[in-house]
């Protein structure tokens, strides 16, 4: 388990847009808890759970898999399709797909590790995404990002670079440049026993949740979500309802199978595309 205090950065340096005024910069921090749910030569799955203000929340999850041999690609409209990988394209590389809060998906990249004048990272090609949450409910004036990440490793933690171009699919214009930096460094002292314990009460449940996910990919070509905008983002957003699902089954004795049968059953509500059979 990693502890460390993350500190979220965005700018947006310039736009190509003759009227468009880039936004103030926005810092933000926060402390994470980082779970390392698996760790093997091909992948590494980590979770991390989010504690602010004495609130705690199941952030977001990352997996690393070793040359795969196909990734989820967000494909617009609140839909992804399966895209698959030869050989030759994913030689050597590692693909990191990012799971939302609710373990749904949100996007993933393929790079390659590299030692860079002494500086480890690792840099992926560029590849679309949806609007972060911090902007779903404020802005419409683009539909996707497109993305590169990049991941640093330094003495104490690491450093995640976006380099992100926020872009209008309809009418096929770059809106602007937005550069993010998040910095999560090693931290001693904090206590972080509630991100604990909500990972203890809750782990069998988000597996679940998991697996199902892993279902309706594996009988699907195109999975596809209502997208959450402003005005239903407080009622019936998706993320909402799995985040429901785990408080009222927390402290519960129900059994893998119970618990899988309604992650399952969720999912088949708030999918408008694809589902689990």
């Amino acid at each position: 388990m990693l502890n460390p205090p993350v500190k979220f950065t965005f700018d947006e340096p310039y736009s190509n847009q003759p009227d468009y005024k880039p936004k103030e910069h926005k810092e933000s921090g926060v402390y994470e808890t980082v779970f390392v749910l698996e760790d093997s030569p091909n992948k590494i799955v980590l979770q991390h759970i989010l504690q602010a203000g004495g609130h705690v929340v199941k952030h977001w999850r990352q997996d690393w898999t070793y040359q795969p041999q196909a990734m989820w690609s967000y494909a617009g409209d609140y839909a992804w399709q399966s895209v698959a990988l030869t050989p030759a394209q994913s030689q050597g590389k590692w693909l990191q797909t990012v799971w939302q809060v609710d373990d749904s998906p949100r996007y993933a990249g393929l790079g390659e590790w590299k030692n860079n004048h002494g500086i480890i990272e690792w840099t992926s090609d560029a590849s679309y995404r949806p609007l972060p949450r911090r902007e779903s409910t404020t802005r419409d004036d683009y539909d996707v990002m497109v993305g590169v990440n990049r991941h640093a490793l330094t003495n104490t933690g690491w450093v995640h670079e976006q380099d992100n171009v926020k872009y209008n699919t309809k009418t096929q214009q770059a809106i602007v440049r937005e550069r993010g930096v998040h910095y999560y460094e090693l931290v001693k002292g904090h206590d972080f026993s509630k991100s604990y314990a909500y990972w203890k009460n809750n782990a069998n449940y988000w597996k679940s949740v998991v697996k199902a996910w892993d279902k309706a990919f594996a009988q699907n070509k195109v999975l596809a979500l209502p997208y959450t905008n402003q005005d239903d983002a407080d009622k019936s957003a998706h993320y909402l309802k799995f985040f429901e699902q785990a408080k009222s089954v927390e402290g519960k004795k129900l059994t893998e199978k119970q618990l899988d049968q309604k992650a399952e059953t969720l999912l088949n509500q708030v999918l408008t595309q694809g589902k689990v059979q």
